[in-house]
């Protein structure tokens, strides 16, 4: 009987899996590493076995009690044909309170939370992995951004739960991408074989579809991989689909100078349009992009990417035309010194005191944009830019780190990790330092928390910030109401303890009691459970 240790890059855009299927002790880990295909229902409505990404769209039919998730679901979003039972980007919102209403004919809207929805993507990957594997599944690891909060780290955590998983954990995706790399047989770029037999510093760049996340590591291999992170860029909610939509207003922009606004139809012609417009977008965008990678930047001037489809009752887009000049005036705000792409990459160095890197990891389904790829390696002038911008390369580095938990015929990593930001606990005459941003996972500690005025309940408000950041831009991760078993003086204490776990999350103890507690059976509901899954 196979073990399987297995790997998930819960994607923005797109979900991939991969696994470690050993079958005897001879069997070498990465030469039995792969990626799995996620079955589902094609553009076309045909059912479909190899597809290797399962992208991250779901089209709920409440009618039949159905869930269609991926290509098919993607194309259900693109017609505007079905725009309050389509939804994209779930793992932007995950977290929080965030919810979709989803409505049925002669029935009241149905509200569906992030994590319901994200389960849906793992129980997909589930039923396709027990297809394709025998035996069960040892250990699963699934990634999320580095600059997720303890909220969207349990979130998580209750999704992949939802979905059925047993052994799990948590690994930030510039990380992930680290361990693929460094365990790859594949010659990658200039490096050598022994380019970490000294310490490196590498910066990973991950730009996907909706989120930036840049890693900043010293690397050493002396037998075993020594990876130290240095430093991190903040949460930063921003990647492909905010180009999309950028290139989305200008198409707006121009339909509205010959048609009237928008803003004078329903909300459901709305969502219709909107749904329309973002998808030709990416879709004129990635054309124009192939394009692009055909020709020299001499002869790029020449490219052109004509635009033409339907709006809304036979109203549309004609004869726009997509140019490389266009582009980046469409994008200036991007692109610039001080954009979207390089101020959190000149935030995170200054952050880590890293004046310079000895190689660059260019990450990220958005990495494949030419004009993010040019303006990285422009900011890194001299430095090796490696495009490492292939479709499972967080999944295999997820599988890797599964491997990891309970063998030793890899080579072992020895990480040691930060977070972006420290922890505050918010107090009435301001905030005070919780958790150091340099604190390892799995430490732990006291906070004496001194009663301000007489009470008998203790308020607890968990915050991320940094001491250079102004208090209001400080950001809630969760709290409590909690009721003490007395009266509790101005100048009392209590001990609460803190632990900071495998997986970065924060947990808070009275008592031995857990105050800031997420137990998946207490707040969900699961309302999709009894749909069946497509």
């Amino acid at each position: 009987m196979a073990t399987n240790y297995l790997g998930i890059d819960l994607g923005t855009t797109e979900t991939t899996v991969s696994v470690i299927e050993i079958e005897s002790r001879r069997d070498k880990p990465i030469e039995k590493l792969r990626t799995l295909d996620i079955y589902q229902y094609n553009k076309n409505f045909n059912f479909e076995r190899n597809i290797k990404g399962l992208q991250s769209s779901i089209y709920i039919d409440r009618e039949n009690r159905k869930v269609y998730l991926g290509e098919y679901a993607k194309s259900r979003y693109s017609s505007g044909n079905f725009p309050l039972n389509t939804v994209r980007s779930v793992k932007t919102r995950i977290g929080g309170e965030s919810m979709i209403d989803v409505p049925k004919e002669g029935e009241e809207m149905e509200s569906y939370n992030m994590t319901e929805l994200s389960a849906l993507f793992l129980k997909s990957v589930k039923k396709s992995v027990e297809k394709q594997t025998s035996g069960g599944v040892k250990t699963v690891t699934v990634t999320i951004p580095a600059g997720f909060n303890s909220d969207e780290r349990n979130a998580t955590l209750d999704a992949i739960h939802l979905a059925g998983f047993k052994d799990v954990h948590l690994l930030d995706e510039p990380t992930a991408v680290l361990l693929d790399f460094l365990n790859s047989e594949d010659d990658v770029g200039e490096i050598d074989e022994d380019f970490f037999e000294e310490k490196r510093k590498v910066l990973v760049y991950d730009i996907g579809g909706g989120t930036l996340d840049i890693s900043i590591a010293e690397v050493e291999d002396d037998g075993d991989f020594r990876i130290d992170i240095l430093g991190r860029s903040k949460r930063v909610d921003f990647g492909g689909d905010d180009i999309d939509k950028y290139i989305s207003a200008y198409f707006l922009d121009e339909f509205q100078k010959v048609n009237s606004s928008i803003d004078t139809r329903t909300p459901e012609e709305q969502f219709q349009i909107v749904s329309r417009i973002v998808s030709n977008a990416e879709k004129h965008k990635i054309a124009f992009n192939n394009q692009v990678e055909k020709v020299n930047e001499r002869r790029r001037k020449r490219v052109k990417e004509s635009v033409n489809f339907e709006i809304i009752d036979g109203l549309k887009i004609s004869d726009l035309l997509l140019t490389d000049e266009k582009l980046k005036e469409i994008l200036a705000p991007l692109l610039s010194e001080n954009g979207y792409l390089l101020k959190p990459l000149k935030e995170s160095l200054k952050s880590a005191k890293v004046k310079d890197v000895d190689l660059v990891l260019l990450t990220g389904g958005s990495g494949k944009f030419y004009l993010v790829r040019e303006a990285i390696e422009k900011f890194f002038s001299g430095v090796p830019v490696v495009d490492y911008t292939y479709s499972n390369a967080v999944s295999k580095g997820a599988t890797i780190h599964s491997f990891n938990q309970h063998n030793e015929t890899l080579k072992k990593v020895e990480l040691k990790d930060v977070m972006s930001d420290d922890i505050y606990i918010k107090r009435e005459k301001g905030f005070e330092k919780l958790i150091s941003h340099e604190t390892q996972a799995g430490e732990s500690g006291i906070y004496k928390f001194i009663f301000d005025e007489v009470s008998e309940r203790l308020d607890v408000f968990l915050f991320y910030g940094s001491e250079n950041e102004k208090k209001w831009k400080y950001r809630e991760i969760n709290g409590v109401f909690h009721t003490l078993d007395r009266i509790y003086k101005k100048g009392e204490s209590i001990d609460l303890e803190w632990k900071f776990d495998k997986n970065k999350i924060v947990k808070l103890f009275l008592n031995g009691s857990e105050l800031l507690n997420s137990d998946v059976q207490k707040h969900l509901q699961d309302k999709l459970k009894n749909f069946e899954i497509n």
